[in-house]
């Protein structure tokens, strides 16, 4: 066993806090990986995690032991492709994280050209929403996200500028009472369901539009995924707000219809983000200047 693998073997569990998936994704069995913790937690003198009624929670000694793990990771992939970069060549895994959307749209061009120039370096992708790309990135899971950028990101990340994309108000393509409310010469923006993301950088877009307004909206739905809201106005709920990218790429982009407002939202800035300290570490700085 790596010097390292208890670690990495305790942040998946911090991670899912299920055994059973934490000892998968570490290629262990559920015993295995159950002995490996309670060695931490015997060297340690704490207990890392509680375990009740099949429940796995993490302790508050198990939270600031996550800070410290994340380190001994970062530290010795830092090593070992350092080493392996001497012998002229980067190997290893890079782990990103992205919506379906961007996926699509944004990942084949940015690592396109770090297939090209690193092609020892293998991906793993993993998609989900939006709103939880950065959170993704603190908690160690991941190497770097594609995220919405906020206007403040939280200390120790930083970015690089992937591009903007407006941000649209969507509305039903078919007939029925909401193309009919968005058609009159003035929307009253009070009166028509809205379909808004729950959290995240657009939804605090359209909050402050609304409210710059003195609007008070009806708030129909409130959803995370920018797709799953497209699907929500393709079928007439209310009006939408999306990413122009999320539209373009969407196969519904024929079932609903983008309005123009005035003034328009403001656009939202797609970034590559990591830690700033894992820039030491050779893939995460190959990706970073490709």
């Amino acid at each position: 066993m790596n010097e390292y693998e208890p670690h990495r073997q305790f942040l998946e569990l911090a991670r899912t806090l299920h055994f059973g998936r934490a000892a998968q994704a570490c290629h262990v069995s559920p015993s295995a990986l159950t002995r490996s913790i309670q060695r931490l937690e015997s060297q340690l003198g704490e207990s890392l995690f509680e375990r009740a009624h099949h429940q796995v929670t993490l302790t508050s000694a198990g939270e600031r032991f996550r800070r410290h793990a994340l380190a001994v990771i970062e530290d010795w992939q830092r090593y070992d492709h350092e080493r392996l970069r001497y012998r002229g060549s980067l190997t290893g895994t890079l782990h990103i994280y992205c919506t379906v959307t961007a996926a699509q749209g944004v990942v084949p061009e940015l690592l396109g050209e770090l297939r090209r120039e690193h092609p020892g370096i293998r991906v793993e992708l993993a998609t989900g929403y939006v709103s939880d790309a950065i959170n993704q990135l603190r908690g160690g899971h991941i190497d770097a996200s594609i995220a919405a950028l906020p206007d403040r990101l939280p200390g120790g990340v930083v970015s690089r500028d992937l591009g903007t994309t407006p941000v649209v108000f969507v509305a039903p393509q078919a007939d029925g009472p909401i193309r009919d409310a968005v058609e009159r010469p003035r929307i009253d923006w009070a009166a028509v369901p809205l379909i808004l993301p729950a959290h995240g950088v657009v939804r605090e877009y359209v909050d402050d539009w609304l409210g710059r307004r003195g609007v008070r909206p009806d708030i129909s739905t409130e959803i995370e995924g920018h797709e799953a809201i497209l699907s929500l106005v393709a079928l007439g709920y209310g009006v939408g707000v999306v990413p122009r990218l999320v539209l373009d790429q969407s196969a519904l982009r024929r079932r609903v219809v983008a309005l123009a407002v005035r003034p328009p939202l403001r656009d939202l800035r797609i970034a590559l983000c990591v830690r700033e300290r894992s820039l030491t570490n050779p893939l995460v700085a190959a990706l970073w200047n490709t």
